[in-house]
């Protein structure tokens, strides 16, 4: 396999198109075509379906992009700083992290890490499926409590504990100083929990709840929301309530965990971490430690 015809391959599939990738590299659009052509010729399959006005990736070409995007990219940047000494973080950074802390936290970090690192340029997919860190050319991963692997490394940058919340007016309908509940409490929960009929409440005096579901939603910030109406209490992450509880719009009845989530974000143990990547790690690290600057507290 000729690098070169390989190189141009990526140019094109990266940019969707002959012309595209012309335009942004500034070659002609034939070149560009006789190397993708020679590259299908030498492995003895097609990359492209070619129609009238557009281009996609077959199955073999979609497979080759994601096999091969990611190292090719590390090696033109480090192309890049062996020729021009650059030892500060730079270039394109690309993290997946889960949809719920994207939509929470990942504007403001992003915002702050640029603003600290204007010469990185930044990637964020949102899922909340395992992605593969080099088949598909990310950079870095963040999990909540991930399994051990020996094929990734990182750090955990926050514990988060989740409570039992609802609004004031709710608790004290149904909780009394030193007395039980007077009746099943409504509850909150994902479409995906099943209902235990009960809700243990953890500390010093640890209780179990009677609870009655009266509404199912698929996403936490949907369970916060409606929670914030005063139609049942929820489980929720201090991520998601820690605004809402420091306002007083919810009460915590305590702890349903005893053991709090854990954040980590993670990059492959196969390759050396670059310099754009140990600054991303090291900003998270030291931002969840100043406690007020997210309104969360790092357990």
């Amino acid at each position: 396999m000729n690098l070169d015809d390989l190189s141009d391959f990526l140019l094109v599939a990266s940019h969707k198109g002959f012309a595209q990738a012309s335009r942004k590299s500034g070659r002609p659009k034939a070149s560009l075509s006789r190397k993708v052509m020679a590259l299908e010729s030498a492995l003895g399959v097609r990359l492209f379906e070619r129609g009238a006005k557009t281009i996609k990736l077959t199955a073999e070409g979609a497979s080759l992009f994601e096999r091969t995007s990611g190292p090719f990219r590390e090696i033109a940047e480090a192309g890049e700083v062996l020729r021009d000494g650059q030892t500060q973080p730079h270039g394109l950074l690309r993290i997946s992290a889960p949809t719920l802390l994207g939509q929470l936290l990942m504007g403001r970090i992003a915002a702050q890490f640029t603003m600290t690192y204007p010469e990185v340029r930044l990637s964020i997919n949102l899922e909340d499926r395992q992605v593969d860190l080099v088949s598909e050319g990310y950079d870095l991963v963040i999990r909540v409590n991930p399994e051990p692997s020996s094929e990734l490394v990182g750090r955990c940058f926050l514990k988060d504990q989740v409570h039992i919340v609802s609004t004031p007016e709710l608790k004290k309908r149904y909780v009394r100083a030193g007395q039980k509940l007077q009746s099943l409490l409504p509850v909150i929960v994902r479409e995906s929990q099943r209902s235990s009929g009960s809700w243990r409440i953890l500390g010093p005096t640890a209780k179990e709840i009677p609870t009655q579901t009266v509404l199912q939603l698929p996403l936490l910030v949907m369970i916060r929301d409606a929670a914030l109406t005063g139609l049942g209490a929820a489980k929720l992450p201090n991520l998601v309530v820690a605004d809402d509880l420091k306002a007083g719009r919810l009460v915590s009845w305590g702890a349903a965990s005893d053991q709090p989530s854990e954040l980590w974000v993670l990059h492959t143990s196969r390759r050396l971490p670059s310099a754009k990547v140990k600054a991303f790690i090291n900003f998270l690290e030291t931002e969840f430690d100043k406690a007020t600057s997210w309104s969360i507290k790092k357990a």
